[in-house]
């Protein structure tokens, strides 16, 4: 089970607890990003987890500079 209790009420989860991102590892919360087992990507291992959360950071760098 993911640990994502801290955002149960603040974005989109799946049946299964897991926040749900899109192709950038943003979350349905704007200026959110998530990566790793408590998402919906597909097969949770370390090199998957590992290539996400740098999806996910350069997602979020993104979004930063068109602030």
């Amino acid at each position: 089970m993911p640990n994502t209790d801290f955002v149960k009420n603040t974005v989109d989860l799946s049946k299964f607890g897991e926040i749900i991102i899109d192709s950038h590892g943003q979350s349905s919360l704007k200026g959110l990003f998530a990566a790793g087992d408590a998402t919906t990507v597909p097969y949770k291992q370390i090199i998957i987890a590992m290539s996400e959360g740098a999806k996910a950071s350069l997602g979020a760098f993104d979004y930063l500079i068109r602030q």
